[in-house]
C-alpha cells in the first residue's frame, strides 16, 4: 500500500505534529514526512527532522513506520499565493522521487484539499480546528517558553538553554547552580520543570576514595586514568540530555563535557582522551571566581593552591574555543542575579526564530 504524506516546516516540531503523524499511520501504515526549511533559519532542517523523529518514537510510533527526509527551499512562505504554492509543490514532488510512493496527503490546514489536488494526491483532513493539541508552530514561535509543555522530548533537547557553571574547586559552583535552579523554578509555569545536573566526576571521585580505603591505601592512591574521564564525559552528557528531554526551557548544569576535558588535563597532563565538544548556540557558561570565597575542604578536594590558575585555564579555554561566558563574583545573591540576567538574554536570542514560517 502506498504511504501517506505529511510536509511542512516543523519550525519547531511540536506534539500536534506527532498527532498528525500518528493519524497518517492509521490511514496508511507508513508515512513519509518532508521537513523543509529556509537556508537561513535558526534551526536547521536536519535538526528539526531528528527532533521530530525522537518526539514520535517517545509517543510510541515505530521507527519503521516513518520515512523522514529533510531539505531546503527558497520559496517564500505565502501559502495563499498560487505561484508560491505551485513552487512548493514542485519542491515536494522532487523530494518524493527519493521516498517510498505516496497516495494521500494528510494535513491540518484549511488549504489541504487544494494542495493535495496540486500534488495529485487524495487528502485526509485531521483536527483542522486544533482541538487535540490546541497550538500551531506560529503560536509556539511567538511564546516558546509559555508553550514549552507542548514540545516533545526531542524538541526540548534541541531547543533548551544549557546554563553551565564551571570553576575551580570550592568556588561556589554547585551552590550557585542550585540557587539559579531554585530561582528559575520560583518563576512558575514551565520553569517549574527546571532540572539540575550534578557533577558525575564527584561520584567517581568518592568511588575511588572508597576503593583506596577498602585496600588500606592513602586517600589519593587509586590513580586517575583516561578511561575514567571518558566515563565521566559520557555519563555527564547522558545526564544532561535526559534532563533536557524531561525538563523546562533551561537546564542548570554543574559542569559539562567541556569542563571535564579541562579537569582531565589537570590530572593527566596536556593530552585529553576525548576531542573538544563542538560549541552550541544554546549553551552559556558561567565561571565562578575564587576571590572572597573561603576554601572548604570536603575530604575529596586537593587543589586549594590552584584555584586562581584553574580559573584562568577555564577562561582561556572558553575564549580560545569561542564559547559565550560570564564571570560570577561576589555573594551568592549577586551571582544568581547576574546569571539570571544572562540566561534571560540567551532565552530571548535563542528563541527568536526570526522567519515566521
Amino acid at each position: 500500500m502506498p504511504a501517506a504524506l505529511i510536509t511542512g516546516t516543523f519550525n519547531p516540531p511540536h506534539m500536534g505534529h506527532v498527532k498528525l503523524i500518528k493519524a497518517a499511520i492509521e490511514k496508511r501504515d507508513h508515512v513519509v514526512v518532508i521537513v523543509l526549511a529556509q537556508p537561513h533559519d535558526r534551526v536547521s532542517a536536519p535538526d528539526r527532522a531528528k527532533a521530530l523523529a525522537q518526539d514520535c518514537i517517545a509517543e510510541g510510533v515505530t521507527e519503521s513506520n516513518m520515512t523522514i527526509v529533510h531539505g531546503y527551499e527558497s520559496t517564500p512562505y505565502e501559502p495563499e499565493n498560487p505561484a508560491v504554492a505551485q513552487s512548493n509543490a514542485r519542491v515536494i514532488q522532487a523530494h518524493l522521487r527519493h521516498t517510498p510512493p505516496v497516495d494521500m496527503l494528510v494535513t491540518s490546514e484549511a488549504n489541504g484539499e487544494s494542495f493535495a489536488n496540486m500534488l495529485g494526491l487524495h487528502h485526509f483532513s485531521f483536527d483542522i480546528d486544533r482541538t487535540q493539541v490546541p497550538v500551531s508552530s506560529t503560536q509556539i514561535r511567538a511564546d516558546l517558553v509559555g508553550n514549552w509543555h507542548l514540545l516533545g522530548p526531542g524538541s526540548r533537547e534541541l531547543l533548551s538553554i544549557r546554563a553551565v557553571f564551571v570553576g575551580a574547586e570550592s568556588t561556589g559552583t554547585t551552590t550557585t547552580t542550585l540557587a539559579v535552579q531554585a530561582a528559575l523554578i520560583a518563576r512558575g509555569a514551565n520553569f517549574r520543570q527546571t532540572n539540575w545536573i550534578r557533577e558525575y566526576g564527584r561520584d567517581l571521585t568518592m568511588r575511588k576514595k572508597e576503593q583506596a580505603e577498602a585496600m588500606g591505601l592513602s586517600e589519593y592512591a587509586v590513580p586517575w586514568t583516561p578511561t575514567d574521564f571518558v566515563e565521566i564525559a559520557v555519563v555527564q552528557q547522558q545526564l544532561e540530555d535526559v534532563a533536557a528531554r524531561t525538563g523546562g526551557p533551561v537546564v542548570c548544569c554543574d559542569t559539562d563535557v567541556f569542563a571535564t576535558l579541562i579537569w582531565e588535563r589537570r590530572y593527566l597532563g596536556a593530552k585529553t582522551s576525548l576531542p573538544m565538544p563542538a560549541n552550541s548556540q544554546n549553551r552559556i557558561y558561567f565561571v565562578t571566581q575564587p576571590e572572597g570565597v573561603p576554601f572548604v575542604q570536603d575530604k575529596i578536594r586537593d587543589s586549594e593552591n590552584l584555584r586562581e590558575s584553574m580559573t584562568e585555564e577555564f577562561e582561556d579555554e572558553l575564549i580560545s574555543t569561542g564559547r559565550a561566558w560570564a564571570a560570577l563574583d561576589g555573594s551568592v545573591e549577586t551571582r544568581v542575579e547576574l546569571a539570571l540576567a544572562a540566561i534571560d538574554v540567551a532565552i530571548a536570542q535563542a528563541f527568536d526564530f526570526h522567519i515566521a514560517q
